[in-house]
């Protein structure tokens, strides 16, 4: 039985300067409710910074009212239904706040329409402590139970049966044992839902569960099929050595280690427990804190985080084992060019799935290089400037986060069996990768330029093409190996390889 806050002052939901406002759009909305999880959050005192709005008419003016009046984001949801959102900030709370038009003839027929009990309970504007509770959520939320408001809620929209997952981990629920069967059946219904609305649910899952335990319970459900396909392949396909687990559950530890590695960053869920060799390695690399931090504040979509991709591309790191067949060498199983097959994988997953291209683009290169960490060149004091400069010119800034990914692949291959000397060496190489970029960024990652493309076309008598970029990349190569450090020296270097490639051509 979960612990209901016996104090709860709902006048106080709300900012002082939205209850005024919102207030104040009675008269044009007829009759305004706040619904949904803004009453379960609170009964749970928990942080609320969405809010659900109906009203009997002018709910997308009424966002639109709300957006200009306090200068944030307007967005049309759904025009057939009447639903759009306002993104707003009040001093430094951001919220998000849908208005739909009420579904029925009354609140209490709108609320009892709605996919679970928890979240069928109103509140009428101006805010009072009266609760509309038709379906008895809040006794539902003090057992700690989730049920749906009818029998045919999942059947009438399929997509939540993804969002009973993340319920029952978010908030640490159970389900009513006759919804599992109704559960089952309509996951074989989700072929008839947008990607884009199974997206979202997904994303929700990512940032806001123990997403390990959420896979298992996809998996039990039907769900994980009709939302990643290609990751059910990888259930019950054996690993050899040094893999300790099979493909599914040594991808359900690669994202239990990337979640509890993020933990450092105060990204939930915070997990229950930290394996030791991840605080070793979160010790190791403290001294990026703020530097990860910030990474991760730069979104490449607003309504998805860093973190959810990353969460993302460690449920496809191995999706490729799952599409090739394994080659036997030394009577061992290996996959080549998992990563590569995998890597196209998500692209045309997250392309499925409406991400944007930025996003695509970097979920692809994310699951492609998520090995390369592992090659002695990274710890190679004579080599590692290089070979670090090379992979930042491959995929950018996605390099920083292919460290935290490769980190959880290499402790769930391994598990207890892994040795001091190999975590060493996987931290070592991040170690290097994050010292590189945030350390000298300008000496390995983008050195100073010494000469450009028009440089060289003037000094050499060359013609404009990507000959002039190969030149660009030698010198900059050069640069980071310490061979050249001024404009006269990069000319000199670059005389020498044009008079070469000229003394080939003669002969």
């Amino acid at each position: 039985m979960k612990y209901l806050s016996s104090k709860v002052n709902f006048k106080e939901l709300l900012h002082p300067q939205l209850t005024e406002f919102i207030a104040f759009q009675v008269d044009n909305c007829g009759e305004i409710f706040l619904v949904g999880g803004a009453i379960r959050n609170t009964y749970l005192q928990k942080e609320v910074q969405d809010l659900d709005f109906v009203v009997r008419n002018e709910a997308i003016k009424a966002a639109k009212d709300v957006a200009d009046h306090f200068g944030g984001d307007f967005y049309i949801l759904d025009k057939n239904r009447g639903a759009a959102r306002a993104l707003i900030s009040i001093g430094d709370e951001e919220l998000k706040i849908d208005f739909a038009l009420l579904n029925g003839n009354s609140i209490g027929e709108d609320l009892s329409k709605r996919d679970f009990t928890i979240n069928a309970m109103g509140i009428k504007i101006p805010l009072s402590d009266k609760v509309i509770d038709p379906m008895n959520g809040k006794r539902d939320l003090k057992n700690s139970i989730l049920r749906s408001c009818s029998p045919n809620s999942f059947r009438d929209d399929p997509v939540r049966t993804i969002r009973a997952i993340r319920f029952i981990n978010e908030y640490n629920l159970s389900f009513d044992q006759r919804e599992v069967e109704l559960l089952k059946n309509a996951s074989n219904k989700l072929d008839e839902i947008s990607n884009e609305r199974k997206r979202d649910e997904i994303i929700n899952i990512l940032e806001k569960t123990d997403v390990r335990k959420a896979l298992s319970q996809m998996l039990e459900f039907g769900i994980i099929e009709k939302v990643f396909p290609e990751v059910k392949k990888l259930f019950e396909l054996d690993l050899d050595s040094p893999h300790v687990h099979d493909a599914w559950n040594h991808t359900l530890q690669v994202v239990n280690y990337c979640q509890q590695l993020m933990a450092f960053y105060r990204y939930p869920p915070d997990p229950k427990q930290i394996h030791p060799r991840i605080k070793q390695a979160i010790n190791a690399l403290s001294k990026y804190e703020k530097d990860i931090s910030e990474y991760m504040n730069e979104w490449l979509n607003m309504n998805r985080s860093m973190y959810s991709l990353l969460i993302f591309a460690g449920i496809y790191h191995d999706a490729g084992k799952g599409a090739i067949s394994p080659v036997m060498k030394n009577d061992r199983r290996s996959f080549p060019k998992h990563a590569k097959i995998g890597s196209e994988l998500i692209r045309q997953r997250a392309k499925i799935m409406g991400f944007s291209n930025d996003e695509v683009e970097y979920l692809t290169k994310l699951v492609c290089f998520h090995m390369r960490p592992s090659q002695k060149e990274f710890i190679d004091n004579q080599k590692k400037d290089i070979h670090i400069h090379r992979f930042f010119n491959k995929i950018g800034t996605v390099g920083i986060m292919v460290g935290f990914l490769h980190l959880a692949d290499v402790l769930a291959a391994y598990e207890e069996t892994l040795t001091d000397e190999r975590w060493s060496r996987a931290i070592s190489s991040v170690n290097n990768i994050l010292d590189a970029y945030y350390n000298h960024y300008d000496q390995i990652i983008t050195p100073k330029k010494l000469i450009d493309g028009n440089d060289i076309l003037k000094k050499f008598d060359l013609q404009p093409g990507k000959k002039i970029g190969d030149l660009l990349r030698r010198v900059a190569e050069a640069q980071v190996n310490g061979e050249i450090n001024i404009k006269e020296e990069a000319e000199t270097f670059l005389n020498h390889i044009l008079a070469n490639e000229k003394g080939q051509e003669n002969l």
